[in-house]
């Protein structure tokens, strides 16, 4: 759901690492940086241009570290999509085969469990988005790159036909009809009394509000410019800042799968009379290219939620001023230094 991402030193196993720390002051907070700069979007259609040129002109089969970690982390966020998917959807369908269907309140439970679960599990992985509009608010504010950004969206979508069609294999019907029918009984659309503005605004907004959570809660950028790490004889530097994912109870983004699993799931209590309460384009997708229905309507779901998104990813970064980073930065340098050391060791003191 954010992209959570694991430093390559913390996978050094048992060797031993030693972590120093120096100055870290004020100044080198400006221009927090994850993604390269040429890799970063750009509205300008000449920079798409020349980035297509640039990636043509790299392009090799020869597989190298930074294409492994890609590749794992695209088909993670596959996997963590379709898992999701499925659950969600399978809850829908179970609910329907009861003589007496649950109101949404089951639906909205089962999405929170759901999502603080395979967040915890796949954070680390991919960021575990599962949702096209948080990967494009993460591209749009330079947190993904645009090539990382377009690979997700594609493997969420595929993953989101999959899991559809998987329901055949587990589910024999939903209500009084036969198995055929699942996709289309799963079709997220506008409510026949909304019109479509008042759905295109209900998803906007949605969408605005988990987005918002996932960037407030989730990332957490640490001063790294001062850590160097020693494995053996070979030291490494860990880069000039990291944004991390940590379970510690150091920093709120410990607590992140809780924040946007809670989120999803209030959510999911307000926009389904309206909308249909999708606030995930994939999450309509699926459904809607395997049964045929609900294209008129299906642009709401793309449009209002990239743009909810996209707003939410700039406000979100508006109100996380330079002071705020910084402080917060400084209250998790110690803490990320000392995740790095093996269990028993101590981190130097840091300045």
């Amino acid at each position: 759901m954010a992209d959570f991402k694991k430093s390559n030193f913390t996978e050094l196993g048992s060797q031993q690492v030693d972590v120093e720390t120096g100055a870290s002051p004020v100044e080198e907070f400006d221009g927090i940086n994850e993604v390269p700069p040429e890799e970063r979007f750009s509205w300008n259609p000449y920079d798409w241009y020349l980035g297509i040129r640039r990636e043509i002109s790299e392009f090799s089969f020869t597989m190298d570290e930074k294409k492994r970690v890609l590749i794992r982390a695209i088909l993670g966020e596959g996997l963590v999509t379709f898992l999701f998917m499925f659950i969600v959807e399978g809850i829908a369908v179970n609910n329907g085969r009861q003589a007496a269907p649950e109101n949404l309140t089951l639906g909205a439970i089962g999405t929170a469990l759901a999502s603080v679960a395979l967040i915890y599990s796949f954070a680390d992985v991919s960021g575990a988005h599962f949702n096209p509009a948080v990967t494009f608010a993460t591209v749009i504010t330079g947190k993904v790159s645009v090539r990382k950004g377009l690979a997700f969206i594609g493997i969420q979508l595929l993953a989101s036909v999959l899991a559809t069609l998987f329901l055949f294999a587990v589910f024999p019907s939903v209500g009084s009809s036969s198995a055929s029918t699942i996709p289309a009984f799963l079709v997220v659309d506008i409510d026949s009394s909304a019109h479509v503005a008042q759905a295109f605004f209900m998803e906007l907004i949605l969408t605005f509000i988990l987005v918002y959570v996932i960037f407030a809660t989730a990332f957490d950028t640490v001063d790294t410019k001062g850590v160097k790490v020693a494995a053996g004889d070979k030291g490494e530097s860990a880069g000039n800042n990291l944004t991390i994912y940590t379970t510690s109870g150091n920093t709120k983004a410990g607590f992140a799968p809780i924040a946007i699993g809670f989120t999803l799931g209030f959510l999911g209590l307000i926009g389904g009379t309206v909308s249909g309460g999708a606030f995930n384009p994939a999450r309509a997708f699926g459904p809607t290219l395997i049964s045929g229905q609900g294209w008129g309507h299906h642009w709401i779901y793309w449009i209002g939620d990239f743009i909810g998104a996209g707003l939410a990813g700039w406000a979100q970064h508006f109100f996380a001023h330079e002071a705020v980073q910084h402080s917060a930065a400084v209250r998790t340098k110690a803490g990320a230094a000392q995740a790095l050391l093996p269990s028993g060791a101590n981190a130097g003191p840091s300045h």
